[in-house]
């Protein structure tokens, strides 16, 4: 018999992860039937990259007021609210599709509420862990709290297919009201344990105490900086469809296969790590998670065989999830309660900002020089920042908890 990780022996985390997990499923269903949607009206890819570009935008934009905001009012309650937003934009998605008045510009406002609601969620969301489980538990939450995201980027989109083919996009948009409810009302039974009252500050001066904590703390900007050289220069996403199509010639199929390679990875990567809490050295594990992402980048854009190339994939996704995780716990851990919303806003900046300008620059360097050799190219640099970080500063390496 399989038995849950001890963690989920606290029934308020327990319960965090189940709505937060369905909510995730509904929110990737609702991106892939945005894409899918705005593809079919419009026939333009040009137009299909607008709604990433408007994601990005609403989160650099709103991020730092986001974290202040998490760290000034009652973060259950913030997080109750922004899933509403998102709620409300899904469920004008599904109506206005299910009338048959649905068009790209409709489409583009819903983006950025959850784009603008999604500043708000994500850090009051994560700062409140720490409230749900014990300190020496902090690192095990992440654990399983990381690989939800990709189980939801695994099962999302496969619901949106079969949703789309069997009832149109109107479905899925219906079926994501019903995940934003389950999560409002499943914050509402959650147990939180009392936290630091909010910091009486302004907002300006809540935001510049937040990254002024962030420059003070060379361990966390460090991982910060991580972080962003891995997900800015090994953006590897936008070149699957052509490696798939140009490379190994294996087509959409194929294609569908290396695009879900990271993730299953991420969730093998996120069970290894669970298993490895209690390794102290933590500093030497996220550099040498972040050294193996960094080689895995290279050997994909030169793999010989395709089936050597989907593990290759996968294990990106393996060795992303150890970094990321133990990047996020040791984050939590090393920040106070009162500042973590606002770390967490930053973190989250740098954590998908990085993939949506990594994206882009990837994409023009694989233009100019071509698939293989961009990755390589980017890949290398991520190997090569990790290295000197190994072998010039100890902050990152000599980190033990």
């Amino acid at each position: 018999m399989i038995s849950l990780p001890p963690v989920f022996r606290y029934p308020g985390f327990r319960l965090y992860w189940l709505g937060v997990t369905f909510s995730q499923i509904g929110s990737r269903a609702t991106v892939a039937a945005n894409l899918w949607q705005v593809q079919d009206l419009t026939d333009s890819t040009l137009a299909v990259g607008i709604v990433s570009l408007l994601e990005g935008l609403a989160l650099i934009v709103l991020g730092p007021i986001g974290g202040s905001v998490a760290d000034r009012v009652d973060r259950r309650r913030l997080v109750q609210v922004a899933q509403a937003a998102s709620l409300l934009a899904s469920l004008a998605l599904a109506a206005l599709t299910l009338a048959g008045r649905i068009s790209p510009p409709w489409i583009y406002a819903s983006v950025l509420v959850v784009g603008a609601a999604a500043p708000f969620d994500v850090p009051a969301r994560q700062s409140l862990i720490p409230a749900l489980v014990p300190r020496d538990r902090i690192v095990d939450a992440f654990a399983v709290v990381v690989p939800s995201r990709q189980l939801a980027v695994l099962l999302g989109p496969s619901l949106a297919g079969v949703l789309i083919a069997a009832w149109g996009a109107g479905a899925v948009y219906a079926f994501d009201v019903a995940t934003y409810a389950a999560l409002i009302v499943t914050f509402a039974y959650i147990g939180f344990e009392k936290m630091d009252p909010p910091a009486p500050q302004k907002l300006w001066s809540s935001i510049a105490e937040g990254f002024g904590y962030v420059k003070s703390r060379p361990l966390i900007w460090q991982l910060m900086a991580l972080d962003f050289v891995a997900t800015f220069f090994g953006a590897y996403r936008v070149l699957l469809p052509a490696l798939a199509r140009d490379v190994f010639h294996v087509g959409a199929s194929g294609y569908g296969l290396l695009a879900s390679a990271p993730a299953v990875g991420s969730i093998l990567g996120a069970g290894a790590t669970y298993r490895l809490r209690a390794f102290a050295h933590k500093g030497w594990l996220v550099l040498a998670a972040t050294a193996l992402y960094g080689t895995a980048g290279i050997a994909l854009g030169y793999a010989p065989a395709f089936l050597i190339a989907l593990v290759l994939a996968g294990a990106l996704g393996f060795f992303d999830a150890v970094a990321v995780t133990v990047r996020q716990a040791v984050t939590q851990l090393e920040t106070p309660d009162r500042l973590r919303g606002r770390v967490s806003a930053l973190y989250q900046m740098v954590a998908r900002g990085g993939p949506a300008l990594g994206q882009a620059q990837m994409g023009a360097l694989a233009a100019a020089i071509g698939g293989p050799l961009a990755l390589a190219i980017g890949s290398a640099l991520t190997l090569g920042y990790t290295v000197s970080l190994s072998l010039g500063g100890s902050t990152v390496r000599d980190y033990e908890d």
